[in-house]
């Protein structure tokens, strides 16, 4: 059976899961010193992205990736969404990115501290800290930077710096043989400049040269190789524009989330990087939208998280008719009526 939901809460470096048993890890590990998770309204301890120093976040984030690891199959591959920071002056009450980062109970000292070298005001560059630590330290392979543009991004405060409107997403391998159906998320060649001008021009598809199986050769007037088609579509390019998409959590699960990624994210990489009824972990589950996705698309999901009320939410939300409803486009189911029962809740035949 597949498109089975696993909730589980758990560490993302110790999770209950067998070596070598998951097809693709995608997750979004909360970032350094952005802000406090809490579970029953309170800051728990152990949390990563609450370390003092960004140095300590970095070795937090890589003992979770060598754990991801273990659990990949040879053949599967990590993707890690990140965003970066800017640092302030050293010391207590430093703003970075211009917040003021909430003291928590238990915490060793205030948030903030600069990373060691960077000067005041320099982007901290983490993400790129972490791919590379991946690659020395872990033996990983780093086979793309994708840039996720947000057309919706916050804005900010700044005078003197463009604004940030994009966040990294790498993809990491074992080994360099691996599973791929890129062709599951090939792009139309209507918004191709280099096509447009080669039609606009004369030159013509030529499938009877097909320089592979896939590919087909634009052929201008003179009998020239130009370019190369594929009749399925484009590859993707390392660009994503992606807008973010707020979550409505309903009241009477008592639990806000601000940073739920966009389901429309989770579901190129799993459509190209995860067989059919394979396996999806997220780590870092929060709201469930690895996991929901990964349903929907045929998957088997697991999504784990340290705090009981993501747990719940996640619960509620891979299995809301329209939570999946809005994954896949759909209309929004009409409400169920009261006193009926689920068509799935048939009890016992009498």
């Amino acid at each position: 059976m597949s498109g089975r939901v696993i909730v589980l809460r758990g560490d993302a470096a110790h999770l209950p899961l067998p070596d070598r048993s998951v097809d693709l890890v995608v997750t979004s590990p909360p970032y350094f010193g952005l802000r406090s998770y809490a579970d029953g309204g309170e800051h728990y301890s152990g949390q990563i992205g609450s370390e003092a120093t960004p140095q300590e976040w970095l070795a937090a984030m890589l003992e979770c990736t060598a754990e991801w690891v273990r659990v990949l199959k040879p053949s599967g591959s990590i993707f890690v969404n990140l965003g970066d920071k800017y640092s302030g002056a050293a010391g207590p009450g430093t703003r970075l990115n211009g917040n003021h980062h909430p003291k928590h109970v238990g915490d060793p000292q205030p948030r903030g501290t600069a990373v060691q070298q960077t000067r005041e005001k320099s982007l901290l560059g983490l993400p790129w800290r972490y791919a590379l630590a991946c690659m020395d330290d872990l033996g990983l392979t780093l086979r793309a930077e994708i840039v996720w543009a947000k057309p919706n991004g916050l804005p900010e405060s700044v005078t003197d710096r463009v604004r940030r409107s994009h966040e990294q997403v790498f993809h990491f391998t074992r080994q360099p043989r691996y599973y791929a159906a890129v062709d599951e998320i090939r792009e139309s060649y209507s918004d191709n400049p280099r096509a447009a001008w080669n039609r606009a021009n004369g030159f013509a598809q030529n499938t009877a040269h097909a320089s592979d199986a896939h590919n087909s050769t634009i052929r201008g007037r003179d009998g020239k190789r130009d370019a190369y088609e594929n009749p399925l579509g484009k590859l993707p390019g390392s660009v994503w524009e992606i807008p973010s998409a707020p979550l409505v959590v309903p009241p009477e699960l008592g639990v806000d989330h601000f940073a739920a990624y966009p389901p429309e994210l989770c579901r190129r990489i799993i459509l190209a990087w995860s067989p059919p009824q394979g396996l999806v972990a997220d780590p870092f589950g929060g709201t469930g939208t690895t996991t929901l996705v990964a349903s929907v698309l045929g998957r088997d999901g697991v999504t784990v998280d340290m705090s009981a009320d993501y747990c719940r939410l996640a619960q509620w939300r891979t299995h809301d008719p329209a939570e999946r409803c809005r994954v896949i486009g759909a209309p929004k189911p009409p409400p169920v009526a009261d006193g009926q029962g689920d068509l799935f809740d048939l009890g016992e035949a009498s």
